[in-house]
């Protein structure tokens, strides 16, 4: 007869597969639009891409993920990205709403995207792309491709707006540290400083496009150049401009609604909440979560919603209209708690707990660096606290959310007192009694894991999922906009900070490595290239050091489709429950 204690764990195996199943089936809305006649638009995904759906069923069946759907007044068609398997190589498409027959517009290997129409004239579009250097403003005729460069800023555009009459465009010229806003007059080709202001950021697209930034109320942005937090201001015609709304919270995104009132993203700990500015007096539309991709359409406001137990919901005003992110399975809400790090700063954190008494603790560092841990649907984190684990989410130096000079405070020092503040959050989860603490990162967090485990002696395991392992070769081969972030982040190129390069990248602590370490990696990573993940393994072996290395074909910057997220959290519980 099997012993009971075989079958408790066979059934316990047993339901935290089926648990990690239903995760990794839930991907939400990726873009959607809307009709003339009020149909909604919507990429979701299925059978492993994204495509085109209404109300109805399917619209679009083509090779390639199909998203961020936008509609084309008067052509009365559907303007969407296409991308294959990661690359971030967005095409751009005009699909028949009728038939779901695609037409290209742009087929040219190029990242293309923030797409959308003229106001006046239909037959015209702006986008952004990488196609001449790193990323700038263009427009293109839709109906025969027609590309022409608008922007000449050195920076990187990361958003803009029309001019209700289409005359210009103003753009946001950088992407996080000292942004400004430009003017593009299509009738003269001059473009022109708008807004700059010294040692701040004049910004209104971050996790947006700029989209409805521009009415005949003037051009709504927000800048931390007063309060030292991100701010609501309105500017006229010519650039000048007032502030509007004002409580030392970061603000992101703003547009304008039909009736004159401003919508916008407001930072609160782990939340991004949705809130609306009329007359002077501001409400919320959506106090938990993370909210983005804002559209004011139809007198309503859309947008997507994510929280710990959604994945990319559609709402409008509140009320969900897709629930293409609904998580069928229990999930976990973090509490909201404080760590003093080394110094005594105080570091925000989400900490994550299980039903019963933890195996251990893992401290999950966020991608970026300028970024945080959102109250979303964080699949990684939920399977692994569903295995056992507590897990402390920290928003180390550098993070969004608490203002300029906490995000600049990892300028010239990533790697630092950024990683620091990691340490003592796994300090942290040690004092409340985790006997084994691992690090678990994506990306810049990824980066964290490896300098974690290498750098230091802090953490017993270590998982990186497409993590920087070398910032010269990362400046080197990543895309140009993000090795010009990354060179201001060091201050400085390779050549002129080689002693910093060295200091602060993982491959120099590959013979310090002395736990075991998870390496993931997508092939197909423009941001962070398999290359880097390739540099590192090929070192751990030459050390001898052990290692599990996990590579996706078919994945670029993070894991995203069903199948290869089972196999990824299925790896990571495993790694991690093996070493407690």
């Amino acid at each position: 007869m099997t012993p009971p204690e075989t079958i408790d764990e066979s059934q316990s195996a047993a339901s935290l597969a089926q648990y990690v199943d239903r995760l990794a089936e839930t991907h939400g809305v990726s873009g959607y639009t809307r009709s003339p006649d009020g149909t909604l638009v919507y990429a979701a995904y299925d059978d492993g891409t994204y495509d085109l759906y209404t109300p109805d069923g399917r619209l679009t069946d083509a090779d390639g993920d199909i998203t961020s759907p936008t509609w084309l007044q008067e052509r009365d068609t559907i303007l969407a990205y296409r991308d294959e398997q990661g690359t971030e190589q967005f095409d751009l498409l005009e699909v028949d709403p009728d038939t779901g027959s695609i037409t290209p517009v742009l087929d040219d290997r190029f990242l293309n995207f923030k797409a959308r129409q003229h106001p006046t004239d239909p037959d015209v579009a702006a986008f952004v792309s990488n196609r001449d250097r790193s990323l700038d403003l263009y427009t293109v005729a839709l109906d025969d491709g027609t590309v022409t460069r608008r922007s000449e800023a050195d920076e990187s555009v990361m958003g803009y707006a029309w001019s209700p009459d289409g005359d210009r465009l103003v753009y946001q010229a950088g992407m996080l540290d000292d942004s400004a806003l430009r003017v593009v007059d299509l009738r003269t080709e001059r473009d022109d400083v708008f807004v700059d202001e010294p040692d701040s950021e004049q910004s209104f697209a971050f996790t947006d496009d700029g989209y409805g930034a521009w009415s005949e109320e003037g051009v709504v942005f927000t800048t931390n150049h007063e309060t030292g937090y991100r701010e609501l201001a309105v500017a006229d015609a010519d650039g000048e401009y007032d502030l509007h709304y004002v409580n030392n919270h970061d603000k992101y995104d703003p547009q304008w609604t039909a009736d004159g009132d401003v919508v916008f993203l407001e930072s609160h700990g782990g939340d991004r909440r949705l809130r609306r500015l009329s007359d002077g007096e501001v409400t919320t539309t959506e106090r938990t979560g993370m909210n983005m991709d804002v559209k004011c359409l139809d007198g309503a406001v859309y947008y997507k919603h994510w929280s710990p137990a959604t994945a990319g919901d559609l709402r409008r005003n509140g009320e969900t209209v897709v629930d293409e992110g609904w998580v069928d399975v229990q999930t976990v809400a973090p509490e909201e708690v404080t760590y003093a790090s080394f110094d005594g700063t105080e570091i925000a954190a989400r900490l994550y707990r299980p039903a019963g008494d933890p195996i251990g603790g893992i401290v999950k560092a966020h991608g970026g660096p300028e970024a945080q841990h959102y109250n979303r649907l964080d699949i990684a984190t939920q399977a692994l606290v569903r295995a056992g684990f507590e897990v402390l989410a920290p928003d180390f130096r550098g993070s969004l959310g608490y203002g300029r000079a906490f995000r600049k405070a990892s300028d010239e020092d990533l790697g630092g007192d950024d990683l620091t503040d990691v340490v003592a959050g796994g300090s942290y989860l040690r004092e409340r009694g985790r006997e084994q603490v691992g690090i678990l990162g994506a990306s810049y967090g990824g980066y964290m894991a490896l300098m974690g485990v290498g750098a230091t002696d802090a953490f017993d395991m270590g998982a990186s999922v497409c993590g920087v392992v070398n910032w010269e070769t990362t400046v080197e081969n990543a895309r140009a906009y993000l090795g010009d972030v990354l060179m201001r982040k060091l201050d400085g190129t390779p050549d002129e900070k080689p002693d910093l390069y060295e200091d602060r990248s993982p491959i120099t602590y590959v013979d310090d490595i002395d736990v075991p370490l998870l390496v993931v990696q997508g092939a197909n990573d423009p941001r962070v290239p398999r290359s880097e993940a390739e540099q590192l393994v090929s070192s751990l072996d030459d050390r001898d050091v052990g290692y599990e290395y996990l590579l996706f074909e078919d994945e670029g910057h993070g894991v995203e489709r069903t199948g290869n997220r089972v196999e990824y959290i299925t790896r990571v519980i495993e790694f991690f429950g093996s070493q407690v």
